[in-house]
């Protein structure tokens, strides 16, 4: 798998409280492409519009076949993921924001971790409405994909479930921060308790606030690993918000079972287009310019 398999395209301002990018491939394969999953905070949906014959992936050893167009893929954490495709990376998928799947979908947190799963089982609802939606295949263009994309979404969001003020803010403050904040600190200023705050934040979301908050750290370590990947350990830690260097090294252990060398050293070329980039995105950024 190339760096440049996916296509990076921003949605619709109107879109953009429940998604954050979408992630756009079509070509055929010759030998097939396999890569590993590493945890974002997000989920996804996606419309497989190619070949399907022979993908699969697999979760904690649990081997699951992608034989349906439609899927939506929860939040991970320190599972151990891949994915293969067989004959075609042929796809447009949406990264949910952190509440998306609870409004748009009615998926709770409680169902989210380590999902993978035909839409038709995880939101029948939704399922039905993307047999409406989607409706061209390999002959259509990156234009008309992303139309019925946009479609989808927007005909999800018509009837959408209200959001909760203080997880919406909670995340907010979250992304803001790059993860780099305290629960403490967090409740406090919204003005609830954390154990309130916990509940309500899991329930919708999938992670515990800390959870959700050390993943995005970990991307924005990421992001400035890849930026820089010859500056010093010890640095990158510090302006990622880690005490110190050991905290950051077991944290990457624990995400990526590298340590920040051994990272950069290994052949991450998806893992680049996927998730470097992605603080840029979401509902409380500004779209980068093509």
């Amino acid at each position: 798998m190339e760096q440049g398999d996916f296509e990076i395209i921003v949605p619709p301002d109107a879109l953009r409280p429940f998604v954050r990018r979408y992630l756009y491939a079509n070509r055929t394969l010759e030998a097939g492409a396999t890569f590993h999953a590493k945890p974002t905070g997000y989920s996804y949906f996606s419309n497989f519009f190619g070949d399907q014959g022979g993908d699969y992936g697999i979760i904690n050893g649990r081997r699951f076949e992608r034989q349906v167009r439609w899927f939506f893929f929860g939040q991970i954490t320190d599972h151990d993921v891949t994915f293969h495709h067989a004959r075609s990376l042929q796809l447009i998928a949406g990264e949910l924001t952190a509440t998306a799947h609870y409004r748009l979908l009615g998926i709770s947190g409680a169902h989210i971790l380590g999902l993978a799963a035909p839409l038709e089982d995880a939101a029948p609802d939704a399922a039905s409405l993307a047999r409406e939606c989607f409706i061209r295949g390999t002959e259509a263009s990156r234009d008309e994909h992303i139309e019925e994309t946009n479609d989808f979404v927007s005909r999800l969001a018509e009837r959408a479930r209200p959001e909760d003020p203080v997880v919406e803010r909670a995340v907010a403050m979250i992304e803001a921060a790059n993860g780099a904040i305290r629960v403490a600190d967090m409740s406090r200023e919204i003005g609830i308790g954390e154990r309130h705050l916990n509940r309500r934040f899991n329930h919708i979301v999938g992670l515990s606030p800390k959870a959700y908050a050390r993943i995005l750290q970990i991307n924005w370590v990421v992001g400035l690993l890849y930026a820089n990947d010859s500056a010093r350990l010890s640095e990158i830690a510090q302006e990622a918000g880690f005490y110190d260097q050991a905290h950051f090294n077991r944290a990457m252990q624990r995400f990526f079972r590298e340590g920040p060398r051994e990272f950069l050293q290994s052949d991450h070329p998806a893992f680049r287009t996927f998730l470097a980039a992605s603080r840029r995105f979401g509902p409380g950024t500004v779209p980068p310019e093509d």
